[in-house]
């Protein structure tokens, strides 16, 4: 269900959807000047989010989520009219004092991003959700904190974890593959905690998977299969909270600037180039602002596939983000590039932003 399409049904439910919601007390928030992300703390990233909760703001469960291949993936009504259906199911535990209270967080608003403060804040403007992913990166790489290859790596994908999901109902595996299949995760298996802490929804999944540790080696699933409990263990490999990064505003606020846009080719358009699929590979696209790349030569239609005489990275097939990653404002890049069925060859400095 396209999310436009999904928000009009939140809007105006019907059928099943409107009869479960009969029971809830809905809030739509499109400006989060004031609301405290300490405590609803989410996918920034994520183009609809969905908080199920109770008056003593208890949170029993989240919906949302997106992976790399669509913000709209994970969104149905199926899944919804679950997750509803859970709510209750959890509120009514809630009131007979069987769910165990949760401790706030601290307190966290918009307003204590620097960034933020001082743009959307100040001028009494609207703050919007990728406002946080930009405004956290700012702050970090200003107080000299950012881990570039930690920070940037949130909410993973369960995909790279080997687990495939049902999304019509949210925590049923459709698949299981690599890491997750050789610990014993089977198809039909329903997922019911991470490291022991219950999850309900592929946002609940997707929210704790977000916190644990990057460095950790390994990953305790519980599931239900066939009425019985049953626990595996996934073994972690270096890379497993690698996403694609360039989807994210977070990342647009890291310095260096690239000094060029682009697109990322698609494995036949790299065999086309005679470029190998697991190569760089991506189209210079168009430059919004004067850069040194484009005083340097480098012309919308150049196809990037080196940069520094790197032409492969095993998190990242993206030059431009790898040269975010791996290169400091004032640093120097050579990058060749395709013009043509010919390789050519430029040198620029890069700055910190483009504007």
């Amino acid at each position: 269900m396209p999310c436009r399409e999904f928000h009009g049904q939140l809007a105006n439910p019907k059928g099943k959807t409107a009869k479960l919601l009969k029971d809830y007390v809905c809030i739509l928030i499109d400006d989060l000047t004031g609301v405290d992300i300490g405590l609803f703390e989410f996918d920034p990233d994520s183009t609809l989010y969905c908080f199920i909760l109770n008056a003593d703001e208890q949170i029993y469960l989240r919906y949302g989520g997106r992976d790399d291949s669509s913000a709209e993936k994970y969104f149905n009504e199926d899944s919804l009219e679950e997750a509803l259906e859970k709510g209750l199911a959890l509120h009514k535990q809630y009131g007979a004092s069987e769910l165990e209270k949760t401790e706030r967080p601290k307190p966290f608003f918009p307003r204590d991003y620097p960034e933020i403060a001082k743009d959307e804040i100040a001028k009494k403007k609207c703050v919007h959700c990728h406002h946080l992913g930009q405004a956290r990166t700012i702050l970090l790489q200003g107080q000299g904190k950012l881990d570039k290859m930690k920070d940037l790596w949130v909410y993973p994908a369960v995909e790279r974890l080997g687990i495939s999901l049902d999304v019509k109902t949210g925590l049923v595996v459709d698949d299981a593959d690599g890491a997750a299949k050789d610990a014993g995760l089977k198809k039909k298996d329903v997922i019911t905690k991470l490291e022991g802490h219950p999850v309900h929804t592929f946002g609940d999944l997707q929210y704790l998977l977000d916190k644990h540790p990057a460095a950790s080696e390994t990953l305790k699933l519980t599931m239900l299969r066939k009425d019985e409990q049953v626990e595996i263990e996934i073994k972690l490999d270096k890379w497993w909270r690698v996403t694609d990064i360039a989807r994210r505003a977070g990342t647009h606020a890291l310095e260096p600037f690239p000094e060029f846009w682009g697109k990322p080719l698609d494995k036949g358009d790299k065999r086309k180039l005679g470029i190998d699929e697991n190569q760089f590979g991506l189209e210079v696209t168009k430059f919004w602002v004067k850069t040194n790349a484009q005083s340097a030569g480098l012309q919308p239609g150049d196809v990037v596939y080196e940069v520094d005489g790197t032409t492969d990275c095993e998190y990242t097939g993206n030059p431009v983000v790898w040269i975010r990653l791996n290169r400091k404002p004032g640093d120097s890049v050579t990058v060749k590039a395709l013009r043509n069925g010919k390789k050519l060859e430029f040198s620029f400095k890069l700055k910190a932003r483009p504007w």
